[in-house]
């Protein structure tokens, strides 16, 4: 590549704080980007626009309805609820160019990415205080990606251990499959009976599974923090690690199965789809190469891209309401709903655990600043509360104001349909700063946020 080119965002860009596109000689800081670089920018904007690209996004762009990753409104650039990397390629008239798209939480300070490692470890269920991360910008995205592989492994594991067809060679008494003439006057000379040939045959033992065996072992080796941690409590990776061991007895160590032609064909086996993204992340990590694992891929496109409102949500059902009678409900119906209508559902983020749909209080998630000026939002957790005729809601939001607190406003309604006044409730909770040396003095301080944001609920609402 002639060109490196890096442009650094952070997430939930407002106007005020947008990034401005300006002609080439005018950019001065980090928060004005050439003109120039606006076509290329374009080309990943949007989901639906990178189509056949390596991209792994987090949830699956199945599952996910967010497709705007950033747009264009007059020379402001906004971004949105995406964070992660993208890694494209611009084909210029006189020269290429390599341009890499770093879109960071806006709870993280230069190159550490502390909030989105602390993140991602609660939603995956594991408690790892001392992540070695060193002073390499590109580690931070290492450890996340280990992490995003052990989930989505454990994921692909539910429909099985991937099997495909593969080409074994024997030399036998009993014949079965298409002879091998070459190998067969070589091994078999002077001939005793025995028959080389191949056949193709639907086996366990891959380069698919190999590939995932030696990322494992490059965790173990690099990683071992966070595979302890997942080990400790997800009994059921010690079966996936076991079982893919046993299933690949040609394994060897010696052998670089990410150059491996098999292992960069996407997986297109219907039955096997969920192991696609466990494909492309170990070809990821096996490849990481200090500062440039994104850097001077062959790919028009690649990257990751982690939806951090989805992941938002996932960590207060596991960190903050998992103690407390919530259930967290998902738009798939998997784990229940509120009917509002003859076959017509909503779904609250977080309802009160109860035996029927009355009398149940609500909360929501929002990945963002918030405060009561939100009208769409109280009108939204309102008619939640109408249905469900509880007399309880609120707002779970991020927050950099280290002393923030909760605080309510009563709400005026029919005395008739409420015994008691019901409450909106604002229930903010302060994200340190991730300016500390390491990840552990970070693990300490957001520890003694949540602590503290429990102690409020614990007092102002859960025993009310």
């Amino acid at each position: 590549m002639d060109n490196h080119i890096t442009i650094s965002l952070k997430d939930n860009q407002s106007y005020d704080n947008a990034y401005s596109l300006v002609y080439d000689d005018e950019a001065t800081d980090e928060k004005e980007i050439p003109e120039s670089y606006w076509e290329d920018i374009k080309q990943v904007s949007d989901l639906n626009q990178i189509k056949g690209s390596n991209i792994i996004t987090i949830p699956s762009q199945s599952r996910n309805k967010n497709k705007e990753i950033f747009s264009r409104v007059n020379d402001k650039l906004f971004t949105y609820n995406w964070v992660g990397v993208l890694s494209c390629r611009s084909k210029g008239e006189e020269s290429e160019a390599n341009y890499r798209i770093e879109i960071r939480s806006r709870f993280d300070k230069d190159d550490k990415q502390y909030f989105l490692l602390y993140l991602l470890c609660s939603v995956c269920g594991i408690n790892v205080f001392d992540i070695n991360v060193n002073s390499e910008s590109e580690s931070d995205y290492t450890a996340i990606m280990v992490l995003l592989f052990l989930m989505k492994l454990m994921e692909a594991y539910e429909d099985g251990i991937y099997k495909e067809y593969v080409r074994k060679r024997y030399n036998e008494y009993d014949f079965k499959g298409v002879m091998d003439i070459n190998r067969h006057i070589k091994i078999n000379n002077p001939f005793l009976g025995k028959t080389a040939y191949s056949t193709r045959e639907y086996s366990y033992d891959n380069d698919i599974l190999c590939l995932i065996r030696q990322t494992l072992d490059y965790i173990k080796d690099y990683f071992p923090d966070i595979l302890k941690g997942y080990l400790n409590n997800n009994v059921i990776l010690n079966e996936i690690i076991d079982a893919i061991e046993n299933a690949t007895p040609s394994y060897r160590m010696n052998v670089n199965y990410s150059d491996s032609m098999k292992c960069r064909r996407e997986i297109t086996h219907p039955m096997y789809q969920k192991y696609e993204d466990v494909r492309k992340l170990a070809l990821m990590i096996l490849q990481e190469s200090g500062q440039n694992v994104f850097d001077d891929k062959e790919e028009d496109t690649f990257g990751i891209l982690i939806d951090i409102s989805w992941l938002w949500e996932e960590f207060i059902a596991v960190k903050l309401l998992n103690e407390y009678s919530y259930e967290h409900l998902l738009t798939d119906n998997s784990k229940g709903s509120l009917q509002w209508s003859d076959k017509e559902y909503w779904y609250p983020d977080y309802i009160e655990k109860g035996k029927s749909d009355s009398k149940r209080n609500v909360l929501d998630a929002k990945y963002k600043f918030w405060d009561w000026n939100k009208d769409a939002d109280i009108h939204q957790l309102l008619s939640y509360l109408f249905l469900t005729g509880g007399d309880t809601c609120g707002i779970i939001y991020p927050s950099q104001e280290e002393h923030c607190v909760f605080s309510f406003k009563k709400i005026n309604s029919f005395s008739s349909f409420y015994k008691a006044v019901p409450t909106i409730y604002k229930l903010p909770i302060f994200i340190p700063s991730s300016e500390y040396d390491d990840y552990g003095e970070y693990y300490k301080k957001i520890n003694i946020s949540i602590q503290a944001w429990k102690q409020s609920f614990s007092a102002q609402i859960a025993t009310s």
